[in-house]
């Protein structure tokens, strides 16, 4: 089995913009300095039609969530050994093992050694991060909100949410054929099936000495580690050999500093994507590890403040009314939305499932055309 598309995360990512990357691209175009200060699932930035890694053309990726940092960074650093940890089969128990062991070791403050050392990077607990991200239901994934934990003999128990920081226990994601680095296109053809030896009282494990495997000899086996799975970490590792990776609050990835690199200031040009969680009222709270209802009002501050500077072109995601106000500042709105299982980034999850069609872009004044699409009011 061969992947067909490998320019994409190797988990599943709620609310990713992959269907809204042609039209934030035909926004930007190609920019001397792109910026993705809400990585996410780097669907618009590993769909970008332009070639990658050019000299003097650059980009740049932020997140608060250190676990999702240490994950692109093992995949950036250690693309082996993170294929070796996320390639394992889905057990209900192993989940909850890996989740917890997660979650303690973001309590152990080892996120911080993402911060101290640009090249420190735990390639195991980055690959149990993708394994569990895909083989996951829903929201919660490693928030730290749940009540179960490890007690003192060692066995999961549960306690008062108040009382510690645990992980949440549901069944792995059973629904489908598999999901990121479990999905059907990383499997490999299953091992040989043969009977078992019969014609004698003490053969295989019945009998003493040298035990036959029952699995047939190479090459009729696989190794644990899909090798499409490898291939897929190989490729990431490669297109993000430049890929800048910061892990902190979004402000600091839109600095003048940063966004106004040297070919930004011999008169390139800086594109933005900026995708931050959406405002409470509108969405489910407590979807991200690291949530907020409030940032998307700052985020739309900031992009009023530096909209008409003619060295950014800027592209918003959000809900329809989200970011109107931007409007009256020259930002075009366009919708992006397609029909489709999971498409239309938050819009479909939990009780406000009907909100799909209310997915919007908005383009700062000095964005391109975007041809293809259709700005809103043009359609009225």
């Amino acid at each position: 089995m061969t992947l067909i598309d490998i320019r994409k995360t190797p988990w599943p990512w709620f609310g990713g913009k992959a269907d809204a990357a042609p039209a934030v691209w035909e926004a930007l175009g190609d920019v001397e300095h792109y910026c993705e200060p809400f990585a996410g699932s780097l669907a618009v930035l590993l769909r970008r039609p332009h070639p990658a890694n050019r000299p003097y053309h650059s980009e740049t990726v932020n997140d608060l969530d250190g676990l999702l940092c240490n994950a692109w960074r093992s995949i950036q650093l250690s693309p082996e050994a993170t294929a070796e940890a996320a390639s394992w089969p889905v057990c209900e128990a192993d989940l909850h093992a890996r989740h917890l062991a997660l979650v303690r070791w973001r309590e152990e403050r080892q996120i911080e050694r993402l911060m101290a050392d640009p090249h420190w990077h735990d390639p195991v607990m980055g690959g149990w991060w993708i394994w569990g991200m895909s083989a996951w239901i829903g929201s919660g994934w490693c928030s730290g909100r749940g009540p179960w934990v490890v007690g003192a003999d060692g066995r999961i128990e549960k306690r008062k949410r108040a009382e510690a920081t645990g992980a949440s226990r549901s069944l792995p994601y059973l629904s489908g054929d598999g999901q990121g680095v479990n999905q059907p296109g990383v499997r490999e053809p299953g091992v040989s099936r043969n009977l078992p030896h019969l014609s004698s009282d003490g053969q295989g494990v019945n009998q003493p000495g040298v035990r036959e495997p029952g699995v047939g000899e190479e090459p009729d086996y696989h190794p644990m580690t899909m090798p499409e799975v490898r291939r897929w970490m190989r490729y990431l590792s490669a297109r993000l050999r430049h890929v800048r990776i910061l892990n902190g609050d979004w402000k600091r990835a839109v600095t003048s500093g940063v966004l106004q690199n040297l070919s930004v200031r011999k008169g390139g040009v800086c594109g933005a994507f900026l995708d931050p969680p959406y405002a409470y009222g509108i969405r489910e709270a407590d979807i991200y590890a690291c949530d907020s209802g409030s940032v998307a009002g700052e985020v739309r501050a900031w992009c009023e403040e530096h909209g008409d500077n003619p060295r950014y072109r800027i592209v918003l995601a959000g809900f329809d009314t989200e970011h109107a106000e931007l409007e009256r500042h020259g930002w075009r709105v366009v919708q992006w939305y397609r029909n489709g299982f999971l498409k239309g980034g938050m819009a479909k999850q939990g009780e406000r499932g009907t909100q799909q069609h209310r997915e919007r872009l908005w383009l700062s004044p000095h964005c391109l055309g975007a041809a293809k699409q259709m700005a809103l009011f043009e359609t009225v």
